[in-house]
């Protein structure tokens, strides 16, 4: 058998047995990619009408709860009142196009007040979907509840169905509701309502029918498979007899550069036909990598110190919409990288907070004017809203998978918790607080109470430690604010250094 013979049915086996295996995974992958596509349409299909629904019944709780505080509520037994209460009561059913109504039941069990009139002044006992108390706002105590009933096919109307897919529910101890009828073979997504996680919404749909693109697409598959085949057959005789040497050459060659990372080999292939000229080129090209990869080193490095730029530039502009002192977030940064490195963290970690730190309080940068630059006191209303934040500036920064990003979202979000758990947005305590979030909320008190705000003058110094003294445990870690005071002269001289240019 010649030479030339024997490197065809070579490169037949060579290029037929990984061409089979491929488009063999190749079909497994795409067929389980249509499968998980049409778990994720239904998912999503799922998701949406949970939504929905979830929104109507918390409207429904808001709606409840907003009746129950009225002022109306205090005077239940009020001759006629309970009438008035009724009627309120059946408007608010009306409106929510719901069936069920709703009752106020006193702690007799006794209906005061009802969606429906029939039921007034009887003793009744009512399985309700919610129950709200009411309480008295002169003694404080509870004297009825406000309950809703809510029958099942309230849920209907959100509801899509077809005749191959359809919604039903399914109760935790296993109870079937609102299914219209029964596939042989399905599929099956559920969810879980979130204001009655009793109740799990079904979305199924037809087997066949979820899967009838698939099945078509597997016989192009079969047909693509076969004629694939025939084609590589007949390019791996042409390509055998005229390329195989000259491109192993190549291969082996580029092999070799890869393994050694030594750019100055070359590749030698004798000809004067397109194949020469790869190989020149592929020379030529070798010759020039080592040069590329430098450049390519320098924009890295380039683009990682723009990130840093632009996360500095970030933090600053939330600063200046609060008109916060010029360089608050220069001295934060500061203070942070000596906090972390006396804590303990390694240079790079703490390299990295003095550069997401100035990012804590991005979130300003959605609080209204009025409410970040009021001269004075916020009433609760105010501070509700100057509160989210802390909220606002992780949900600005999560999605980003850079190191330094996610960092600062954590800097942003855990900033305002305090170590004894009375802190916000989650109430964290102790080491639940990530030490990013601790170590910058003492950096940023300690620069804003010694610094003036349009709600405040700078404290003084030792009214600042006096305050740090009695919150060590309390509000911050007491590591941290045993390493603040045995490193005070170098805190000071970080302060002197960043000094705002109108401080004397």
């Amino acid at each position: 058998m010649s030479f030339k013979l024997k490197t065809i049915l070579l490169f037949l086996g060579v290029s037929l047995i990984p061409y089979a295996l491929s488009m063999i995974l190749l079909g497994s992958s795409f067929r389980q990619e249509q499968y998980n596509a049409v778990t994720q349409e239904m998912n999503t299909q799922l998701s949406l009408t949970v939504e929905r629904i979830d929104q109507h019944l918390q409207t429904l709780q808001n709606d409840m709860a907003f009746i129950a505080k009225s002022e109306v509520m205090n005077d239940l037994y009020t001759q006629d009142l309970d009438r008035r209460i009724s009627t309120m009561l059946l408007s608010k059913k009306n409106d929510m196009k719901m069936s069920g109504d709703f009752y106020v039941i006193d702690v007799n069990r006794k209906i005061i007040a009802s969606s429906d009139f029939s039921t007034l002044s009887k003793i009744k006992s009512i399985q309700p979907f919610f129950a709200i108390p009411i309480h008295s706002t002169f003694t404080q105590e509870k004297i009825a509840d406000l309950i809703v009933t809510y029958p099942l096919d309230n849920f209907q109307p959100f509801f899509s169905n077809s005749p191959q897919r359809h919604y039903y529910l399914k109760h935790r101890n296993g109870t079937i509701a609102l299914r219209p009828n029964v596939f042989e073979e399905s599929l099956q997504v559920s969810h879980p309502l979130k204001h009655q996680p009793e109740l799990t919404i079904v979305l199924e749909e037809e087997k066949g029918f979820a899967y009838r693109l698939l099945y078509k697409y597997e016989q192009w598959f079969i047909a693509l498979l076969i004629a694939g085949a025939i084609f590589i057959a007949a390019a791996a005789y042409y390509i055998a007899t005229g390329l195989i040497r000259p491109v192993i050459a190549l291969s082996d060659t580029a092999k070799k550069i890869t393994r050694t990372q030594d750019y100055t080999q070359q590749v030698s292939v004798d000809r004067d036909d397109e194949i020469g000229q790869l190989s020149d080129a592929f020379n030529t090209m070798i010759g020039g990598m080592d040069k590329a990869l430098d450049e390519i080193t320098t924009l890295n490095h380039e683009i990682e110190d723009t990130q840093r730029e632009v996360v500095f530039t970030m933090g600053s502009i939330g600063e200046s919409r609060s008109k916060e002192t010029g360089n608050h977030v220069k001295r934060v940064a500061e203070y942070s990288k000596l906090l972390a490195l006396y804590y303990g963290l390694n240079e790079e970690d703490a390299e990295m907070l003095r550069q997401a730190s100035p990012m804590h309080d991005i979130g300003k940068v959605a609080i209204p004017d009025a409410v970040l630059n009021k001269p004075g006191r916020f009433d609760e209303e105010e501070r509700r809203i100057m509160d989210t934040h802390a909220e606002l500036g992780y949900e600005m920064l999560k999605h980003s998978n850079r190191p330094l990003l996610k960092m600062a979202a954590t800097v942003a979000y855990e900033h305002h918790e305090k170590y004894n758990g009375s802190g916000y947005p989650r109430g964290l305590s102790g080491e639940e607080i990530h030490i990013y979030g601790r170590i910058t909320a003492l950096a940023d008190v300690f620069d804003a109470l010694g610094s003036d705000r349009v709600y405040k003058k700078a404290w003084d110094d030792e009214r600042i430690f006096t305050l740090f003294r009695e919150e060590r445990g309390e509000h911050f870690d007491p590591k941290l604010i045993d390493i603040f005071f045995e490193r005070l002269d170098e805190f000071l001289a970080i302060r002197e250094t960043f000094k705002d240019t109108h401080e004397s």
